[in-house]
């Protein structure tokens, strides 16, 4: 049961129509949460945006969040979805100690401390 009907149809109305022109986040949608709470009802209890309710409220409404800028904008989900299963199996081949995530933040997180200092 939702406790604010309005907020929460205002707020899904919000990621709609702005999903495909910003990256929304988890916390935007929890500040837009709160902003159109404190709008709509005043009076409101604005402590009440926690992780859970988020989830609660992105698995009622079907949303998931990708990030739509950059490189990783670019991804086709579907052909992520269809190797999965064949990554699986060329893992399966070797033991969990031996596979390694080695993207280029792992390597590079400190490069922009050398410049910095």
């Amino acid at each position: 049961m939702v406790t604010y009907p309005l907020m929460e149809t205002t707020l899904l109305e919000w990621v709609h129509t702005y999903q495909t022109k910003i990256n929304i986040t988890s916390d935007l949608v929890k500040e837009k949460g709160a902003f159109f709470l404190n709008k709509l009802y005043s009076g409101a209890n604005l402590s009440d945006f926690s992780n859970g309710w988020l989830e609660r409220f992105k698995q009622r409404h079907g949303i998931d969040f990708f990030r739509r800028f950059g490189e990783s904008g670019t991804v086709d989900m579907q052909a992520v979805e269809d190797v999965i299963p064949s990554l699986k199996n060329v893992l399966d081949q070797y033991d969990w100690k031996a596979i390694y995530n080695m993207d280029e933040t792992g390597l590079f997180y400190r490069l922009q401390l050398n410049f910095i200092f």
